[in-house]
């Protein structure tokens, strides 16, 4: 890999660190089902007016926007409305990391090593942990399963993209992103109405603002276009391991400026998964030394 794809790869971990900060405070202001309207209307617009449409077929798109956009979104932001810590959250939805290398391994042929196999073994057990934590606390069980299912439908996504190929990344994210906002304005429609789809903007404050704007333009069409393009050239299981370092970034963030604390088991758990992280990353480089 090199450098400038090193540096890619470090702007987008740490976008999407603090990008849990800016959904946590966008859910003060609106539902999960709106803030996903708002933030893809702004992905698509004014950006659609200049970019052209990527060469690819119209169903690839709508599965690219149902899954990584829609599907991980609505599951995700559930998930943070009904109370998961920012942290714990960024931290389950790059499950995707290990679900995607399994999904890339069985339908595209890409090598799932002892050492993958591993390391998704120990984030299990990891997740058992963060269960039992959630089990024993206030939280509701149901924001553990929303995150994991996000997690499954991001994965979904990146496999779509692996079979898309090289096009240009912002011209997918853009018109990828039809989809998810005719999803999202549809439920939103279909729960709120009209009216109440106007209430819920109107009453936005300048933090939910500056969130949405934030979530749309910066991690949207920065994050995912760069995402994207790296997917795009280099194997899943080279790329998507990265995304585990997310959540260093969102645990502090989450525990500096929205005093979050987790408990021993939750504590426990997230050491579990990311020492799976370690063995998916680093477990080949570690037996063949021991080989030597």
């Amino acid at each position: 890999m090199n450098t400038k794809d090193a540096l890619l790869i470090a702007a987008v971990v740490g976008i999407w660190g603090i990008n849990f900060f800016f959904m946590k405070t966008a859910l003060a202001d609106v539902s999960p089902m709106v803030l996903g309207l708002l933030r893809f209307l702004l992905v698509i617009f004014p950006a659609v007016l200049f970019i052209r449409p990527p060469k690819v077929a119209w169903y690839w798109l709508a599965l690219y926007g149902l899954t990584i956009s829609f599907g991980q979104f609505v599951l995700l932001f559930t998930s943070l409305n009904l109370g998961m810590p920012t942290g714990l959250g960024a931290l389950l939805v790059q499950l995707q990391v290990f679900l995607t290398v399994l999904v890339a391994g069985v339908m595209m042929g890409e090598p799932v090593l002892r050492h993958h196999l591993l390391g998704m073994f120990a984030a299990a057990v990891g997740l058992v942990l963060i269960g039992i934590g959630q089990y024993r606390g206030s939280m509701p069980f149901v924001a553990l399963l929303a995150v994991v299912g996000a997690a499954a439908s991001w994965a979904v996504g990146n496999i779509v993209v692996k079979y898309i190929g090289q096009v240009n990344p912002l011209s997918l994210v853009v018109w990828g992103s039809w989809s998810a906002l005719v999803a999202f304005t549809a439920v939103s429609l279909m729960m709120y109405g009209a009216d109440g789809l106007v209430s819920y903007t109107l009453s936005l404050s300048g933090w939910g603002i500056a969130s949405i704007l934030f979530l749309a333009y910066v991690s949207s069409l920065v994050g995912y276009t760069a995402w994207g393009d790296l997917l795009s050239r280099h194997p899943a299981g080279k790329i998507t391991p990265f995304a585990l370092c997310v959540p260093v970034i969102a645990l502090l963030v989450g525990y500096i400026f929205l005093g979050e604390r987790l408990g021993a088991w939750h504590w426990a758990g997230i050491v579990v998964v990311m020492a799976g992280l370690l063995i998916h990353v680093f477990g080949g480089k570690w037996l063949g030394r021991l080989k030597k």
